[in-house]
C-alpha cells in the first residue's frame, strides 16, 4: 500500500498568511514527497487573509480541503480536533503540522521505513535530544514530543480515553503529550530519526512574534488557570498521566535546563518565585514543586524564601515574616511547628521546611558555646 494511503496529514493555522505562505511553499512543492498526499486545513476563523490564500491553493489542488471554523475555537482545541479528524480518516496514521516550522525532506525514506515496520510513533524532530545516545531516552522523547510536528502517531494509539484526555487538557498548552504518554505507559516503540523532517520555525524566525495558542482570546475573560498557565505548569499537569512518579521527576529533570526552556536551574527557581511564589497561585507553585527531585525542591524553596528568611532568635518572628509574604492568617504556634522546625538530634541540627529535612553539623565556636 502506498505510503499516502497510510498517512493522514492536518496542517492547523490562524491569521497566519504569511508564514502560511512559506509552509505551502515546502509541503506542496515539486519536490516534496507529500505534495500528493491528502492533507486538510484546519482554519481558525482566519481574519487576515490565511483564509482566502487557502482557498487558492486547494483551487489548484484537488488533494487539498479547507475546514474553516465558524468561530476561533481556540489553538489547542484546534489541535485536537486535527488529530480527531486524523482518526476519523481510518488511515493507520496521523500528522499534525503547524503553519511556521521548516521542513527538510531529504531523508523521508527513514520515515516510509519505520512506518513500514509499524512503528507506533515516528519522531521527525530531534533538536531536544543533546545527542544522538539519548534518542532512546523515554524522558527527552516525551519532552521532544511536545511540540506538536514532532510526532507521526498511529492512529490505535488514539482511543476514546486518550481524546477525552486531550480535549480535557487543552489548558496545559501539551493536549498532544497525552498520546505520547499513553504509547509509554503501554511500552510501545518511539523511534527518533537520526535526520529531522521538521524543525521550529521559532528557531529561524522572529522570536518575539505571538505564537501563543491564546491569540484571538480575551484574556481578560479567561479561568484563572488558563491566565496563569506556562509552559512548565502545564508540562507538569500533563505528566501526571505517567504511571511511574519517578519519571516524572526525570522528565522534569531533562526540560527546565534545556537551552529551549529556562536554560539553567537558577533561571527556572527565579522564574518560578515570580509567577507562582504569592497568595493567589501558591497551589500552581507546588504543582510544580511535587515533580522535583528533593534536592531541587529545596532549592527552589531556598530561593523562592531567600529574601524572607533572615535568622532570628525567636521561631515565632521568622515565621510571621515568612507568612506574611504568603499572605498566610496564622493562628497557632503548634502549626508552625508542622511547617517549619529547627531541632538538635545529637551532633545536628535538623532543619524542616514543608516536610523536608536537612542535618546540620553542630560546631564548637570558642567562647561562644555550640551553634549551627
Amino acid at each position: 500500500m502506498e505510503l499516502k494511503n497510510k498517512l493522514e496529514i492536518l496542517l492547523v493555522t490562524y491569521n497566519r498568511k504569511e508564514y502560511l505562505q512559506k509552509t505551502f511553499n515546502q509541503i506542496l512543492s515539486n519536490t516534496s514527497p507529500i505534495k500528493d498526499f491528502d492533507i486538510t486545513i484546519l482554519d481558525n476563523a482566519s481574519t487576515d487573509g490565511t483564509s482566502e490564500l487557502i482557498e487558492e491553493y486547494c483551487k489548484k489542488m484537488p488533494n487539498l480541503r479547507h475546514i474553516r471554523h465558524k468561530i476561533n475555537i481556540g489553538g489547542d482545541a484546534n489541535i485536537c480536533r486535527a488529530f480527531e479528524l486524523g482518526v476519523a480518516s481510518g488511515k493507520e496514521y496521523v500528522w499534525v503540522l503547524c503553519d511556521d516550522d521548516k521542513f527538510d525532506f531529504s531523508n523521508w525514506d527513514m520515515v516510509e521505513n519505520e512506518i513500514a515496520k509499524g512503528t507506533d510513533i515516528v519522531c521527525v524532530a530531534n533538536y531536544c535530544f543533546p545527542e544522538k545516545k539519548y534518542f532512546n531516552d523515554k524522558a527527552y522523547q516525551i519532552f521532544q514530543l511536545t511540540f506538536v510536528p514532532a510526532g507521526i502517531y498511529k492512529t490505535s494509539l488514539i482511543n476514546d480515553t486518550v481524546l477525552t484526555n486531550m480535549y480535557n487538557s487543552t489548558y496545559t498548552l501539551f493536549q498532544q503529550s497525552c498520546i505520547t504518554i499513553e504509547a509509554i505507559n503501554k511500552n510501545k516503540h518511539i523511534a527518533v530519526l537520526k535526520n529531522a523532517i521538521v524543525d521550529s520555525g521559532l528557531h529561524y524566525e522572529d522570536a518575539c512574534r505571538d505564537v501563543a495558542y491564546t491569540r484571538a482570546t480575551d484574556k481578560n475573560n479567561v479561568l484563572k488557570r488558563r491566565e496563569y498557565i506556562s509552559w512548565i505548569l502545564g508540562y507538569s499537569n500533563i505528566l501526571y498521566l505517567l504511571k511511574n512518579i519517578d519519571f516524572e521527576k526525570d522528565c522534569m529533570d531533562i526540560a527546565i535546563p534545556n537551552v529551549e526552556i529556562f536554560g539553567s536551574w537558577p533561571a527556572f527557581y527565579m522564574q518560578i518565585k515570580k509567577l507562582y511564589f504569592n497568595y493567589n497561585n501558591f497551589e500552581y507553585f507546588f504543582e510544580i514543586f511535587k515533580l522535583l527531585s528533593n534536592p531541587k525542591k529545596l532549592k527552589l524553596l531556598f530561593y523562592s524564601l531567600s529574601p524572607i528568611i533572615i535568622y532570628k532568635d525567636s521561631k515565632r518572628n521568622l515565621m510571621c515574616m515568612l507568612f506574611s509574604k504568603l499572605k498566610i492568617r496564622i493562628y497557632s504556634s503548634k502549626w508552625f511547628e508542622l511547617i517549619f522546625s529547627l531541632t538538635n538530634k545529637g551532633d545536628y541540627k535538623i532543619l524542616r521546611i514543608l516536610g523536608f529535612s536537612m542535618k546540620f553539623n553542630r560546631i564548637n565556636t570558642p567562647g561562644k558555646g555550640r551553634g549551627v
